[in-house]
């Protein structure tokens, strides 16, 4: 073979691997971690947008699905998680302030909107209070100074500003497309941000796809809305003796090339730099687009296996329940045991007897061990282990795993607790 093309080859290769990792990478990602994925897929690719929710035809037939999430909300939030405000209220009460300026940090939490952004200028706050610049100034370092990292800017600017502060990048390329170029950054300007700063336009980027791993909403994780609540991923409903197995799409979003940057790419026909950045810009946004509608695919696939496999839990219930390996879905989808192993992670199911985790229809017992041999086995390694080094949940699924007996560990942790043994942190001597 010629250099040209073992070179071509070479290169064939490389894209069929990247592929497959992008692939991989949202097969594994729930349907939430997969929107944040896309979210800053098109902040660092200008060519991404994201398409309005697919037109539904009406279907009596067809399971409601934000009737089910409302019922999921209404079963599913039995404990209030804590608030934002209340969470960074513990941390200044622990924070070991000087007295004024605990009270004067405790009223600008107060100040902070869902996200941890002011809803009121810190100065005018100040001046309602009567507090000096000195305690003002202090106040307002220990509140940016609070976890969530990016809580306690003015803005989303300031709010990326102080993550990367945290993650000590204060002198980054990214730290100076954010405080010197932010219109230009925003609206991906790449080429004149970089002539500016003097680098190459593959840095600026570079640069602009490490803020896009940032966090826009540092409050979101208190968000009341995104707390206890399930969204199934798989709807299983009955129509007489047959089992119909859905996606819902929830959360999935719906990506497609822009037309504006199609219309670029056309006329940057005299300017070959810019067409091949375009040009990549595309390439990268098909495989997202390509490697979600992959997932979905496949995730389907491996639910219908499960179905099929589980068909007398699906009509009789738990009971009916009977013993499944991965290597089962394996051999009848024709999937490797590592991407059904990525396909059931995080991923819910919803029939008549409730919501469940694909990975419940592979924690029963198999080859004809009981659950009391399992805990058995458990309570034995756990007894064996080295008290300066105990053996996590983690550890004692794959040691069990290599015995032949899968098992999920949310369920080790179940029998652990049945057998009144204490997590590995807490038996560590």
């Amino acid at each position: 073979m010629s250099n040209a093309g073992m070179q071509q080859g070479m290169k064939q290769s490389m894209v069929a691997t990247a592929a497959m990792q992008q692939f991989m990478r949202a097969l594994q990602a729930t349907n939430m971690e997969l929107r944040t994925l896309a979210t800053q897929a098109m902040a660092a690719n200008p060519a991404l947008e994201e398409l309005p929710p697919a037109e539904e035809t009406e279907d009596a037939g067809t399971p409601d699905y934000a009737a089910i999430q409302r019922h999921d909300y209404l079963l599913d939030s039995l404990s209030e998680a804590p608030s934002l405000t209340a969470h960074l209220e513990e941390q200044v009460r622990r924070s070991a302030l000087p007295a004024k300026v605990e009270e004067a940090a405790l009223e600008l939490v107060q100040h902070l909107d869902e996200r941890g952004y002011f809803a009121d200028a810190p100065q005018e706050i100040a001046a309602q209070h009567g507090w000096s610049k000195n305690t003002l100034a202090k106040a307002l370092q220990a509140v940016q100074d609070l976890d969530p990292a990016g809580v306690g800017a003015a803005d989303l600017r300031e709010s990326l500003v102080l993550q990367l502060r945290r993650e000590g990048e204060e002198h980054s390329l990214a730290m100076q497309l954010l405080q010197k170029h932010w219109q230009q950054l925003v609206q991906h300007r790449y080429a004149e941000a970089a002539r500016e700063l003097g680098e190459s336009e593959l840095a600026v980027a570079g640069a602009a796809r490490r803020i896009a791993q940032l966090n826009p909403d540092p409050g979101s994780a208190f968000s009341r809305e995104n707390t206890s609540v399930i969204t199934p991923d798989i709807i299983v409903s009955r129509k007489g003796d047959e089992l119909v197995v859905s996606l819902t799409d929830a959360n999935i979003p719906r990506l497609g090339i822009s037309a504006e940057y199609r219309e670029m790419m056309a006329e940057q026909v005299d300017k070959p730099e810019v067409r091949r950045y375009l040009s990549r810009c595309f390439s990268e946004g098909r495989e997202l687009i390509k490697a979600i509608a992959q997932r979905q695919q496949t995730i389907l696939q491996v639910a219908q296996a499960i179905v099929q496999h589980q068909r007398a839990f699906f009509l009789q219930g738990t009971s009916a329940l009977i013993p499944l390996k991965m290597e089962h879905i394996a051999d009848a989808t024709g999937l490797h045991v590592s991407t059904i192993s990525r396909a059931v992670n995080g991923k819910f199911l919803k029939c008549s007897f409730g919501v469940f985790e694909l990975r419940h229809f592979f924690t029963t017992a198999l080859d004809g061990i009981s659950p009391e041999a399992v805990q058995a086995r458990l309570r034995a390694m756990i007894a064996d282990e080295d008290p300066r080094h105990p053996l996590s949940d983690a550890r004692l699924e794959q040691l069990l795993a290599a015995e032949g007996i899968t098992i999920a560990r949310r369920t080790i942790a179940k029998y652990r607790d049945a057998l009144h043994i204490l997590p590995a942190s807490q038996r560590r001597h």
